[in-house]
């Protein structure tokens, strides 16, 4: 079994290795180079909207089609993206790189879209009321209206508006301008492209000789044999006569790499049947140019601009601009300061604990040496609990399975941030940081199962039952989230949304939770009853021990609010980023201060966990289990709280039974995994802290 095991795990490392080794760059796409004159064409992502969260699929609008027709664009395509509803497909927008291009038309043939029917009128009003925008991607940068070169830019927002409403009439943004910024080349990352394929050519090619020279004399012919030999001659000779001539492998010309995707939408009405006329938007807020309006009949002329502007900025540093976010300043000045503050907390809150229990050691070692006996009648505090401190709580099968869930969704959240923190996770790549997560979830069951088994089998002091521990673990909150993400599917279904689930999808997504995480959950478990099961420093008396009533300082309440006052005071500025780019749009890509942030947290929560046990110990209330998970997951009220003003102030605008739905529900999957994550924090932390002290009184 244990060499089987190292098998396995020699393979996946040598995988890793080959992978690592063949990837040209991990955190991205590869750098793409355009020749003057080269076609690229612009993709168009979801319609999304912040006031109603629910995107749209571009071409369910009234918008022209390209002429080869509508296709997905199927490198993009992910768990991710299609979860949270991204579907990017081609568009008629082809620009020609470095030539200026004006008044373009985009419908062809016909060259105008319409005449535009009640239901497209009615529709666009709706869109145009809930302020949705249109994403469009070209190399895989997104478009915006914002001024990617203006320094003092505090933020980036994707996409532009699809149309306004003034003094009571609709109309629409026909006409985009296209700002694009190129940085030239010299085709470094061309000439490094094709030395690569030329590399996997010469693999392929050595692989396809080592095959024939192992089983040429039973598959092949001597004939097939020369074949091969005079191809390899000829291409040999090829290559040197092209060194001995000197014939360069790729041009001096300039490339170009786009580093830049700006736009400027506008309203202009165009007859439909004449040529349209070169006009420029934003002179004198468009004021002697007619807009076109949105009403039943309508014919819409769909026109854009292309300008091309060189910038200094390099393609590895052309998503800097983007990752903006609003009060960058206060950002990182706040950041300093809850980190100091933690420290400062965490410093002081170690020290009290780590004195006061010295106190109490020495003391207790006193009176074992004035009275020359262990006659603990005289004793006070949490050393009268010992016969009942590691007593089995109540309901100890449901503390396992939260545990185990909590030490699951700690290891997927550490993990994924570690990898966005390294810079694995890309912007660039749409849904990579979903993916990642789910994939991660799925196979780190196998924790979740050794985790809740393992404490099953410390508090009953045995492992039988083990196989419904993990039945439950694997069920738990995998089967809270499935819930609520059902029924949301079900709600949003019948819109036409693509925040809708495909059902293909939904079952491939329940086909791996019942082949995959369930049956790695039970291995979980399976590895746990193999380990022993360790003695506790001090025997569990057989009659329960009578809990006084606890002063007010020790009220369990009372240290349940307390706990999560300063784990979310130290969360709170890191909060608001994340919950501002969550749901109005930005981009959020400072992973590092939330690994930092999040691991002081868990520090934090651990000592506050670890104060409070021992406050409640010396209220004679044994009763530690349960409490220490439920203090350590107090932050979660707090963040329930915040996440329900954040909605009133920040999401005002977020109305309708739908939009207000998924927020919550969202927010209460979110919610519930940081309640068992810092639960589970609390929870390991308090147990070790008993474990010490009590091993300590009996060494002494």
């Amino acid at each position: 079994m244990r060499s089987s095991m190292r098998s396995l795990c020699a393979f996946g490392w040598l995988a890793w290795l080959l992978v690592a080794v063949k990837a040209y760059y991990v955190p991205g796409t590869y750098p793409q180079e355009f020749r003057a004159g080269d076609v690229l064409q612009a993709n168009v992502n979801s319609l999304t909207s912040f006031e109603t969260e629910l995107p749209y699929e571009y071409y369910t609008l009234p918008f022209c089609k390209p002429l080869e027709g509508v296709r997905k664009i199927a490198n993009t395509a992910n768990p991710g993206t299609i979860l949270q509803g991204l579907r990017i497909e081609n568009s008629p927008y082809n620009f020609t790189m470095k030539i200026k291009q004006t008044t373009q038309v985009v419908c062809k043939p016909e060259r105008y879209y319409g005449p535009l029917t009640a239901k497209e009128v009615k529709d666009l009003k709706h869109k145009i009321d809930n302020h949705y925008r249109i994403n469009m991607v070209l190399d895989n940068l997104p478009v915006t209206v914002y001024d990617l070169l203006d320094e003092n830019q505090e933020f980036v927002r994707p996409g532009f508006e699809l149309g306004y409403k003034e003094n009571g009439k609709y109309y629409i943004n026909n006409h985009l301008i296209f700002n694009i910024l190129v940085y030239q080349t010299h085709g470094e990352y061309t000439t490094a492209k094709q030395k690569y394929n030329e590399a996997l050519a010469l693999e392929s090619l050595d692989a396809r000789r080592s095959l024939k020279d192992a089983y040429g004399s039973v598959h092949s012919t001597a004939g097939e044999a020369a074949n091969l030999q005079q191809q390899d001659a000829a291409q040999t000779s090829r290559k040197l006569l092209e060194e001995e001539a000197g014939v360069p492998t790729v041009e001096e010309e300039p490339y170009y790499m786009v580093v830049g995707f700006e736009v400027s939408p506008c309203s202009i009405k165009r007859d439909p049947g004449k040529a349209p006329d070169d006009v420029v938007c934003g002179v004198d807020n468009n004021a002697h140019i007619p807009a076109q309006e949105i009403v039943e009949g309508a014919k819409i002329v769909y026109t854009y601009d292309v300008y091309w502007e060189d910038s200094d900025i390099k393609w590895a540093s052309r998503w800097d601009a983007y990752l903006r976010m609003p009060g960058g300043k206060v950002h990182w000045f706040s950041i300093m300061n809850s980190l100091l503050v933690v420290l400062v907390m965490a410093t002081i809150v170690a020290l009290i604990l780590i004195r006061t229990v010295r106190r109490d050691l020495a003391k207790y070692e006193q009176l074992v040496v004035d009275s020359n006996s262990l006659d603990m009648k005289d004793e006070a505090g949490w050393k009268l609990v010992s016969g009942d401190v590691f007593r089995a709580p109540p309901s100890s099968k449901s503390l396992a399975v939260q545990v185990g869930s909590g030490v699951q969704i700690i290891t997927t959240a550490v993990v994924t941030l570690l990898l966005a923190t390294l810079g694995f996770l890309s912007p660039a790549s749409r849904g990579a940081l979903v993916t990642t997560a789910i994939v991660l979830y799925v196979w780190l069951a196998v924790v979740a199962g050794f985790s809740a088994v393992y404490v099953w089998g410390i508090m009953e002091r045995s492992y039988s039952g083990w196989p419904h521990v993990c039945a439950l673990v694997s069920v738990y909150f995998s089967g809270i989230v499935m819930f609520i993400f059902t029924v949301l599917n079900l709600v949003i279904h019948n819109t036409g949304t693509t925040g809708a689930v495909p059902i293909g999808m939904y079952f491939s997504i329940v086909a791996v939770w019942f082949l995959v995480s369930i049956p790695l959950t039970f291995v979980g478990g399976y590895m746990a009853i193999r380990m022993p099961i360790y003695d506790h420093p001090v025997k569990t008396n057989q009659i329960p021990r009578h809990v006084p009533p606890p002063p007010m300082a020790a009220n369990p309440t009372l240290l349940f609010f307390a706990a999560g006052v300063l784990p979310f005071g130290t969360i709170f500025i890191e909060l608001y980023f994340a919950m501002t780019s969550l749901w109005l749009g930005y981009f959020y890509y400072l992973f590092g201060f939330v690994f930092l942030i999040g691991g002081l947290t868990m520090i934090i929560t651990a000592e506050i966990s670890v104060l409070c046990t021992y406050v409640q110990l010396c209220a004679e209330d044994y009763g530690w289990w349960w409490q220490s998970f439920y203090r350590g997951g107090a932050v979660a009220i707090y963040i329930s709280l915040y996440a329900l003003g954040f909605l009133v102030s920040s999401l005002s605008s977020l109305t309708g039974f739908i939009p207000v739905t998924l927020y919550l529900c969202y927010m209460s999957i979110i919610i519930t995994g940081v309640y068992f994550g810092m639960g589970t924090v609390g929870f390991a932390a308090s147990y070790v802290f008993v474990y010490q002290i009590f091993k300590a009184v009996k060494a002494d």
